[in-house]
């Protein structure tokens, strides 16, 4: 790395020939004690009134008073009125720094530079969590603000046990990364892994948490993540202390958790909150809503179609009076309505708040409705497509809710050929695809398969042992024990 040259001058100069004179990068120039100092900020990513009452104000008082210094960089570091003061001697660490919202002063025959912290506050700020709502608990969610997403995170686990390392990565954005674990708990193993891998990653820019996860995870032709991606600080702190590990990227409001299994993703921190019994049948309900996206238009379609035999006569006659002039079959009526259903839904997600719920009540209620009156579609198809599009909604990620998209069109086109025999065979790819899973080492349907009678506690059921006295054998290495004996 370059070092940075004495000549203050030169060093000016080469600050505004590498940033191409950017007019928010301000240089003010001065002496002290007859040495030439200058003080060099970015205006678009510093605070002015800090840099005006702290450190300017700090220098015009120091010059006024003639306070005789020997040396001016050992004087400016100790008595400088801030909390944070890095010395920096490269060049890569003085643009990292200015462009991150540093004041750098500059001291004419040093080739030290003081860096002060003077950051503004770009964020837009802690609010409550929108993605993932719950009744009862923290309302708080993360921010695009590096620091205060750690803060959140250190406020609900005052332990020196929480260890976090930093990373920079990006040859042009410079985006910090942080990984975060309780020590003593965690595999340090497979913390020293992914710190490995967070270090080796070559790319330009880091804009999301996605990039990195991506990247680091080898996941990239599974339909399933297998890392959690979450907004609120009480879930990653809950998740810390049973052994995961989080990462958190500046600019970002979401942490990603380490490692994850499918059962992960149908979990709530809510479900620590609540009495046990109520969260139990909560999950029960959430089970029921996951078979049903799945399964519901794939077995609708071979009732209908192939095997007459599995349903009741009088429901059978009631289907065929419902479809009477409908000239679709069944399959392509379940696809369009799910394909309508899917162009109302991203409507929803990218239009003003304004209008959104407007549109999605008139594309479902008017468009539903005359589609039936029309004849192209049949009552129980609008219910079939209905249900299963409510019941894909169960799970808060994003990822998990479009990869049981795709599966459901596999159940659908299989079904379309052979009946109940093809939502057989679909669901039988289906285990094995999510079988061959792995998280970071962790199998995907674990504690399922394979098998961990001790992990049954928080597997469908959550039990008061698994809430106030154990942690998660598959991710907590040690201090398995939450409760002194």
């Amino acid at each position: 790395m370059e070092k940075i040259d004495i000549n203050a001058k030169k060093v000016i100069d080469k600050i505004k020939k590498q940033t191409y004179n950017s007019p928010d990068i301000i240089v003010k120039e001065l002496k002290l004690n007859d040495t030439e100092i200058a003080i060099v900020f970015c205006e678009s990513m510093a605070n002015s009134i800090t840099i005006n009452d702290f450190i300017l104000e700090f220098l015009q008082e120091t010059k006024m008073n003639e306070v005789k210094i020997s040396n001016i960089y050992q004087f400016l570091e100790s008595n400088m009125p801030t909390h944070k003061v890095i010395k920096v001697n490269n060049y890569k660490d003085l643009y990292y720094t200015l462009l991150s919202g540093f004041t750098l002063i500059i001291i004419n025959g040093s080739s030290d530079v003081i860096s002060i912290e003077t950051k503004a506050a770009l964020d837009s700020g802690i609010a409550d969590a929108k993605n993932e709502k719950v009744m009862k608990g923290p309302k708080d969610s993360f921010t695009e603000n590096y620091q205060t997403n750690i803060g959140l995170i250190r406020k609900r686990i005052k332990s020196e046990s929480l260890r976090l390392e930093e990373h920079v990565i990006g040859s042009k954005s410079n985006t910090k990364v942080g990984i975060v674990y309780m020590d003593g708990i965690a595999s340090k193993k497979l913390v020293d892994q992914i710190s490995k891998k967070i270090k080796n990653i070559d790319i330009d820019a880091v804009f999301d948490s996605n990039y990195v996860i991506e990247t680091i995870s080898g996941n990239k032709k599974k339909t399933f993540p297998i890392y959690l991606s979450t907004e609120r600080p009480d879930f990653v702190s809950i998740n810390l202390l049973d052994g995961r590990i989080a990462i958190i990227v500046e600019n970002t409001p979401y942490v990603i958790i380490v490692p994850a299994v499918f059962n992960d993703f149908f979990l709530s921190s809510e479900d620590f909150y609540q009495k046990n019994l109520n969260v139990n049948f909560t999950r029960i309900v959430r089970l029921i809503a996951l078979l049903i996206t799945i399964l519901l238009p794939a077995i609708y379609i071979s009732v209908s179609t192939y095997n007459h035999e599995a349903i009741p006569t009088n429901l059978l006659i009631n289907f065929a009076t419902q479809r009477q002039g409908v000239p679709l079959p069944t399959v392509v009526e379940i696809l369009m309505m799910m394909v309508v259903f899917e162009i109302l839904k991203e409507t929803d997600t990218r239009a003003p708040s304004a209008i959104g719920s407007s549109l999605s009540i008139v594309g479902t209620l008017v468009l539903g409705q005359a589609a039936v009156a029309a004849g192209i579609v049949s009552p129980i198809t609008i219910i079939v497509v209905a249900t299963t599009s409510i019941s894909g909604l169960i799970s808060y990620s994003i990822d998990v809710v479009n990869g049981i998209r795709w599966w459901r069109i596999i159940f659908i086109v299989l079904s379309s050929f052979a009946g109940l025999y093809g939502v057989l065979v679909a669901g039988l790819i289906f285990v094995i695809n999510i079988s061959s899973i792995k998280s970071f080492g962790i199998p995907y349907l674990t504690p399922f398969a394979p098998f961990f009678l001790k992990e049954q506690n928080n597997g469908v059921f959550l039990s008061n042992k698994r809430k106030f006295n154990v942690r998660s054998r598959l991710t907590a290495k040690k201090d398995i024990e939450r409760q002194a004996k």
